[in-house]
């Protein structure tokens, strides 16, 4: 999910660009695509699946009353314990309760608004599920979850016991289910969808319908993995294979994780319809009377958009940025499963459902309509609908495919697919991957990156649960998304591109459908990328420079520690000559009277001594890259190691006209860059414009960056 969306750019945009009409295309003909078969892609294309993954298997049948807004229907559940252990009781997470009232915690920290939208104040304020029975359909070695040994005559009556925080409930056994066991339970619910503000919910005829289900949390050998529904924590699930019915008004057009196996006849003003989805761990869907669709292929991978009629223009480019992603993301980190995905395009006013992901499916967010006369001056960007496209899909990956614990460390899918979106970017548009363009000035991926890290970075560490974050601190989207991507991405660059990847793409190969925790991350690296890694083989005391990935990582995840260095001051002196008092071959004192030199610039090179003075301001250690300009023309590059708080560097025989800190831009943990390059005295004049301007510069980009959270 993004941090912000796009809401604010648009509402920028709108009061600058007030009056001005924009000249929009058409809208071009629906194009329409048959379902896939099969959920998953072939074997031979998708890789094997790992044996004793699926844990936790669904049957779902709801019917949805579209003036109501409520969905309600029976969750039937089997669960396989893997565990060590016996368990007599089952969690389930009950998500909508979030929204059933202003002290559940949800509500508590979001206060009634969540990303810029707000919380409807009349009808549809709230949103609830209510579980109004459970009971026990079969318990014993073997399960069949689409055919279970018992029926509702023969079940056991159950029941649910919500937690202090409603939006966890309990159901005890009647007996524990013990190790290599499965049980099966059947569950009748009833959902209030609220209005739209936050991921799921209604606007007219619009439903988006996530977390709308009673879910199972995941069972550690430790205990029930089960976190309170927070504003900043998602979602955390086993995998296992979902049958879902439908029951819909006839006139709408529906979307939903997995592929359509069956529609039939309308009947009644009504129709069914029965989704499959294989190897998932959650279901979401959405509706509408409005939608238009847009089916294209991507080798075997099926791509459907469901777009109001309002923005079926721009489906072009969110298919660009859709192939791009897949392109980029296949082949980096190993083959996407599934034979479908689905774009669904919420309507303008249901902004609090746009930049959501669920599997197979997610929302995006609609392209900033920039007026004909400002295109025409050559302004361009890619930040609103087709980068949301981009981000959401890549939470294919890694919320949906390695599926880390959102919950406890949120950055392993947030910041990591933070970090791959800006590859994705960097594949499809080669060494010109332009975020944003005004005229011939250009904000690149790496600009992205490092102007939108705030200060409120420096105040949590990456590794932190969701819910240590507060919202009053507005920490958690430069902390999780951008501090995290900034950290791999400054390792890539030091380590190298290539050894970079190839240990990425072990771990991405190693934990498919394996739920990877931060340490699992880690120890992948290390071991592919070694303990220490050779950064140059002479320093500045003629001894290598190493790279300590582990303290590396630690300070970088663990710590609130920043990247700032600093050139603090250039100069250039007489060298030390030979004149003096000196003792001569007969043992006596004789005065030595040095040639006569002119002082400061007019001092021949050999005469001169260029000193540089690098401060490391920031408390984060680690090895930089300096590049020293001598009056002669002559460029030389060293690597510090970035130890020590500072270091003078020193040549004798040679004037420093300049030296900046970082000239490839390797460390893009640095966010504040303007102090990295100093001119000797007398190198430059003073011109009255280019400081100012390029502190304009940078400033007009955090603003931009910066202010919708990317």
């Amino acid at each position: 999910m993004l941090a912000v969306g796009s809401r604010l750019l648009r509402r920028a945009a709108a009061c600058a660009l007030a009056g001005v009409v924009a000249c929009e295309p058409g809208a071009a003909p629906e194009r329409r695509v048959p379902d896939p078969a099969d959920p998953l892609r072939p074997q031979d294309v998708r890789g094997p699946i790992p044996a004793g993954i699926k844990l936790a298997d669904y049957v779902l049948d709801a019917s949805l009353d579209a003036d109501k807004h409520t969905v309600s229907g029976t969750a039937r559940i089997t669960w396989r314990n893997h565990t060590r252990a016996p368990v007599d009781s089952l969690v389930l997470h009950l998500y909508m309760n979030g929204f059933r009232a202003e002290d559940t915690a949800w509500m508590a920290e979001a206060r009634g608004a969540h990303r810029g939208a707000r919380q409807d104040k009349g009808e549809g304020k709230w949103g609830y599920i209510d579980v109004r029975a459970a009971r026990l359909l079969a318990h014993g070695p073997a399960v069949d979850f689409k055919a279970p040994e018992q029926r509702d005559a023969a079940a056991t009556p159950l029941a649910l016991v919500e937690g202090a925080d409603p939006s966890l409930g309990t159901i005890a056994l009647p007996r524990p289910v013990g190790p290599d066991e499965a049980v099966t339970v059947e569950l009748d619910f009833f959902t209030q969808l609220p209005r739209v503000f936050a991921r799921t919910g209604y606007d007219g005829d619009f439903h988006m319908v996530g977390q709308w289900y009673p879910k199972l949390a995941v069972r550690h050998d430790a205990g029930w993995q089960a976190h309170v529904f927070t504003l900043h924590s998602e979602f955390y699930a086993d995998f296992g294979d979902y049958e879902v019915h439908l029951d819909v008004p006839e006139d709408m057009v529906v979307g939903a994780t997995g592929v359509l196996v069956e529609e039939r006849p309308p009947e009644g003003g009504r129709k069914r319809l029965h989704y499959r989805a294989d190897t998932v761990h959650d279901f979401a869907w959405a509706a509408s009377p409005d939608f238009l669709e847009y089916d294209d292929m991507w080798h075997d991978v099926r791509i459907r958009q469901l777009i109001p009629r309002a923005l079926a223009a721009d489906a072009q480019r969110h298919l660009e940025a859709q192939v791009a992603a897949l392109e980029s993301m296949d082949a980096r980190f190993g083959p996407y499963p599934w034979s479908t995905i689905t774009i669904v395009h919420p309507p303008e006013s249901a902004g609090g459902a746009q930049g959501m992901e669920y599997p197979t499916l997610y929302t995006t967010s609609d392209i900033l309509r920039l007026p004909l006369p400002l295109r025409l001056l050559g302004i361009h960007e890619l930040l609103t609908g087709e980068f949301t496209t981009i981000h959401e899909f890549g939470h294919q990956y890694f919320q949906g495919l390695l599926a880390s614990d959102e919950a406890t460390q949120p950055w392993l899918d947030e910041g990591i697919n933070s970090f791959s979106n800006t590859l994705v970017l960097d594949d499809w548009f080669g060494g010109d991957a332009t975020i944003a363009r005004i005229g011939n000035q250009r904000v690149s991926t790496v600009d992205m990156i490092r102007v939108a890290l705030s200060s409120s970075a420096e105040l949590d560490a990456v590794d932190r649960p969701a819910e240590a974050y507060r919202d009053f601190t507005g920490t958690f989207g430069g902390t999780v998304y951008r501090k995290t991507a900034a950290v791999f991405h400054t390792l890539r660059a030091l380590v190298g591109p290539e050894k970079f990847d190839r240990a990425f793409r072990v771990y991405c190969d190693t934990w498919r459908f394996r739920h990877p925790t931060g340490a699992d991350l880690r120890a992948v690296l290390l071991r592919e990328l070694g303990p220490k890694v050779r950064i140059s083989e002479t320093g500045p005391d003629g001894q290598p420079v190493d790279l300590d990935v582990a303290d590396f990582l630690a300070q970088g995840l663990e710590t609130t520690a920043s990247v700032d260095f600093t050139v603090a001051r250039i100069a250039n002196r007489r060298a030390v000559g030979g004149g003096g008092w000196r003792r001569g071959q007969d043992g006596a004192l004789a005065l030595i009277q040095p040639e006569a030199e002119p002082a400061g610039e007019e001092l021949a090179d050999e005469a001169s001594e260029g000193f540089a003075l690098i401060v490391r301001e920031g408390e984060f250690r680690l090895p930089v890259e300096l590049e020293f300009e001598f009056k002669d023309g002559e460029r030389e590059r060293l690597w510090w190691d970035g130890q020590a708080r500072y270091r003078v560097f020193t040549f004798p025989g040679r004037k420093l006209a300049g030296v900046t800190v970082d000239p490839d831009d390797k460390l893009l943990l640095e966010g504040e860059r303007l102090d990295d390059h100093l001119r000797a005295p007398g190198s430059r004049k003073p011109d009255g414009i280019s400081d100012p301007l390029s502190r304009f510069s940078e400033a007009v980009d955090l603003a931009l960056l910066g202010g919708i959270g990317l």
